[in-house]
């Protein structure tokens, strides 16, 4: 027996020396707050703890610090066992919390009941155990936890709501109207404006519930005053009610707005939206109508009319609005042809059915391309515009626009507005690619045959590849190919009082968009001589343009010379104009380059405070560019700033005097022969840094250099304003075909070919035209050779053209030695991702891997792609004779093959 006791106590010792490296570890974890190691080495020791209660207790709560809720609950239910009643009722708020992130909220319930038991003044534990009745949907316990929680904490606005939630869930409205005011009155509104709004909206809500009709109107007020997150201010209190699914109230709400204005249509597409989702599509669809005949320009609009035509059998109709859905969607989505194509099966037309299933399938992957090329490719917009381009027809009666700025302007909007009063275009669809649907006027917005889609997307792409007509004053992108068949007319944005292109201070090559926009044109205008000779000369396009060239006025400026009587008086009232006063008009352009935009606001400041002492109407508009640089700066209050939707050819109409610095806009005005005065200040520093063509001497009216003689000098124009004979010369020289009829003799010309009453520019050439196909010029060794030669068969009177990849700029070595070609050579320059389809790409890739082609049919894919991009290169233009400066490249041996063999399949 001696001998057993012995055995034991000698084991415990062993046990206790094998335990004492967890006691140092312990307190060395401990030392250093280690939570992980306090809690491993903790767990060693539990033989000399295991019947202790704290030891469980302190293992639950290191378990639950580190998030392992299991563990933390096996302990701590360990020690409520191990400890009394009454001691053990203190562990159950632990063991309430790991059951709470366990998500077994019955339990955890229970849990915090048999704590509360004993601890009934701990707010904390009610307003837990109130959040887990909530979850349970046990309404009338959570209601009255948060009412023993309130008890100690008056003031806390949540519990509040949430008191009044639960008795919003009881359909006690009366007891949940007057918690929900009461959590109104305790929050901040400085620091809590959205959940205040929410407050006010369930108060409301329940004001609404209790017949309490002009206090829930009050509520609401309040709500869409504080409201921040659901645009209430701008669709009133229906937004809250559909937020929180009060769907009855939510319509009531719509339908009482547009009692008020009956002419939103956003508004009605929301109640026609909600009617929609709540399976009405009998009521949604009188709704969607309406909204649609006020507003036709989003795509998702005329889809969501035609699914609830859909919905109600009626297949004819929902054809119409699908067609019309798919015409405006921005990008190709493969459900809503396939939408198309079941309600026209559905109607017999078997035939467009198919075509539409088939269309639908226009971006997938052929069979023939594996999958890591697909991916790869199919979602660069070159590859997007070749599909298209490969698979629309062109359709006769669609017109396409595309104008610079950020709105519908120039010269293609002028065009576009006669054209849409015209009779014989009745039945045409005028699709404008714009950058944003903020910009669309809204007397537009309704009209069934103006399709707007924005730059960049696969509407425009599929416009570009199938409208028969084209026209645009500054570019496409750099993809774009015209078609053959199909018209482009180029406007051009304005005269050249800047530099531009090759003649820029900081072009080395000149300008790749304008060059290949004027080169793809079939038709171009020209606004006078100069023009004539200095466009051709500045993009490098001189003798080698295959489209007509027309001299004809600018159709913006017919804008400013036909403007009635009747418009000019509503653009005066509509802008404020006070009419005993004369109208001065301050429109200056931008400083900088186009990376790096500059405008000295304090400068424009001081010059406008100045100017806005005068007894003047003093109307101000900066150019595109410079509008962004002054967003935040505060102008003068007597200034005028007109809104975006009026033209800057119409404010030109109702000047009297025109303020300018660098900027073309004064060509535009010369015709009206009213003064213009030229704001020149840092003309030195401009001249350096942008470039301009004219000099002082050269331009009409008033030429100013200080904020004082500005003033002065636009004291003496409203006195003095009959034009002089300079300014008269000027007018001959710059605005000789601007009789206010140019748009009509260009739509004369570009629709319908007639040529008649308009001054076709000669180009005919006896001389014979060079290209050479230079690329990055590699042979760096023979590009003092090439220049001799091109200088030498200009001098010859040949046509001299040669096409380098834009790239070449970053390369001084061989700028400085093209610097000596002489400046009547074309310089054209490269840029942009030639347009391939997929199986285009499969075609270059293997003949770059083999050298060779697969099969016969990968050889003409080949040879047609060249063909295609000879004609993004250069539209129609021909040449006589082709060299190529890079023999080693396979692009550029391409294309000379095109030129030397395939010049008529180009055409």
């Amino acid at each position: 027996m001696k001998s057993e006791t012995k055995n034991i106590k000698k084991g415990h010792l062993n046990e206790f020396f094998d335990l004492l490296p967890r006691f140092f570890a312990l307190k060395v974890y401990t030392k250093r707050n280690n939570i992980e190691g306090i809690y491993r080495n903790l767990q060693k020791l539990k033989p000399l703890y295991k019947r202790k209660t704290a030891y469980y207790l302190r293992l639950a709560e290191l378990a639950y610090e580190l998030k392992k809720w299991e563990q933390s609950l096996d302990y701590i239910n360990i020690a409520i066992q191990l400890e009394d009643d009454h001691t053990s009722k203190q562990y159950y708020l632990l063991k309430a919390d790991c059951l709470i992130r366990l998500d077994e909220s019955a339990q955890a319930a229970a849990s915090l009941n048999e704590y509360l038991s004993a601890n009934p003044n701990d707010a904390k534990a009610w307003h837990k155990l109130a959040d887990q009745y909530s979850i349970l949907h046990q309404w009338k316990e959570a209601a009255n936890s948060f009412e023993s929680y309130l008890k100690q904490n008056p003031k806390d606005s949540s519990a509040n709501f949430q008191l009044a939630e639960s008795y919003r869930k009881l359909r006690d409205w009366q007891e949940a109207e007057i918690n929900y005011r009461q959590s109104t009155k305790n929050l901040d509104n400085r620091r809590n404006g959205q959940p205040l709004a929410i407050s006010y909206y369930r108060l409301g809500l329940m004001q609404l519930k209790n017949n309490k009709d002009e206090q829930a109107f009050k509520s609401f007020n309040e709500v869409i005053s504080l409201d921040k997150e659901l645009n209430s201010e701008r669709f009133g209190i229906g937004v809250f009610h559909e937020h929180y699914k009060q769907w009855e109230y939510a319509i009531k709400a719509y339908k009482s707005q547009l009692q008020e204005d009956d002419t939103d249509a956003e508004l009605y597409f929301k109640l026609a939206s909600l009617l929609d989702k709540l399976y009405r599509p009998e009521q949604a669809l009188q709704y969607y109508e309406k909204a649609l005949e006020l507003d036709k320009v989003r795509s998702p609009w005329h889809f969501a009319l035609a699914s609830c035509y859909e919905q109600l059998k009626d297949y004819k109709n929902a054809a119409k609005w699908y067609e019309s859905a798919i015409a405006r969607q921005e990008k190709h989505r493969p459900g809503n042809y396939r939408r198309l194509g079941f309600v026209l099966d559905k109607l017999g037309r078997n035939k467009e059915s198919l075509e539409a299933y088939k269309e639908a399938e226009l971006f997938r992957r052929p069979s023939t391309i594996n999958e890591k090329l697909y991916k790869k490719n199919i979602t660069k917009p070159e590859v997007r515009y070749a599909t298209c381009y490969e698979h629309y027809p062109l359709n006769e009666n669609i017109i396409l626009y595309r104008s610079s700025g950020a709105r519908l302007t120039d010269n293609p909007y002028a065009i576009f507005k006669y054209i849409m009063n015209d009779i014989n275009f009745k039945d045409y669809i005028h699709v404008w690619i714009i950058d944003s649907f903020k910009v669309i006027p809204d007397e537009l917005k309704s009209k069934d045959n103006i399709i707007f889609v924005k730059k960049g997307s696969d509407a425009s792409r599929k416009y570009m590849a199938s409208a028969k007509y084209l026209i645009c004053n500054s570019k496409f992108e750099d993809y774009f190919v015209r078609r053959p068949n199909q018209l482009y007319l180029q406007t051009s944005h304005g005269i050249f009082y800047k530099t531009m292109g090759r003649d820029q201070v900081r072009s080395s090559i000149g300008s790749a968009g304008g060059t290949h926009n004027l080169l793809q044109a079939t038709h171009l205008i020209m606004p006078n001589d100069y023009m004539v000779k200095k466009q051709p000369r500045c993009y490098s396009t001189e003798g080698i343009n295959s489209g007509q060239i027309a001299k004809i006025g600018y159709p913006r400026i017919d804008t400013t010379l036909n403007a009635s009587k009747t418009a000019k008086r509503q653009m005066a009232v509509q802008l404020g104009l006070d009419p005993s006063k004369k109208t001065v008009f301050y429109a200056p352009t931008w400083r900088g380059s186009l990376s790096n935009k500059k405008m000295d606001s304090t400068k424009l400041i001081e010059d406008l405070n100045m100017l806005a002492k005068l007894d003047i109407n003093m109307v101000f508009r900066g150019h595109t560019f410079s509008n962004k640089l002054l967003k935040d700066i505060e102008l003068p209050s007597n200034i005028i700033v007109p809104p975006a939707e009026i033209q800057t050819n119409e404010l030109l109409s109702i000047a009297d005097t025109l303020i300018t610095d660098y900027s073309s806009v004064f060509f535009d005005f010369l015709a009206t022969e009213r003064p213009i005065i030229h704001y020149i200040y840092d003309i030195e520093e401009y001249k350096k840094e942008r470039g301009l063509n004219l000099a002082e001497s050269e331009l009409p009216g008033s030429v100013v250099k200080t904020s004082d003689q500005l003033v002065a000098g636009v004291a003496d124009s409203l006195k003095n304003n009959k034009p002089d004979s300079h300014y008269l010369a000027a007018k001959r020289r710059f605005c000789p075909y601007d009789d206010g009829n140019s748009t009509q003799r260009i739509i004369n010309w570009f629709f319908y070919g007639n040529s008649q009453d308009i001054n076709i520019v000669n180009q005919k050439d006896n001389t014979e035209s060079w290209l050479y196909l230079g690329g990055m010029l590699n042979n760096k060794s023979g590009i003092f050779d090439l220049v001799t030669k091109l200088n030498e068969l200009k001098k010859n009177g040949n046509t001299v053209s040669i096409i380098l990849e834009k790239k070449l700029t970053k390369n001084k070595d061989k700028l400085s030695m093209l610097k000596e070609l002489r400046p009547d050579i074309n310089l054209v320059p490269h840029d942009g991702k030639m347009l391939k389809t997929l199986e285009e790409v499969a075609a270059i890739n293997f003949y770059q891997q083999n050298g060779s082609f697969a099969n016969k049919e990968m050889e003409i894919t080949y040879k047609n792609l060249f063909i295609r991009e000879a004609r993004r290169l250069f539209g129609s233009s021909k040449f006589d004779q082709i060299i190529n400066f890079e023999d080693d490249s396979y692009y550029w041996s391409a294309l000379n093959d095109v030129f030397q063999n395939y010049n008529d399949q180009r055409v």
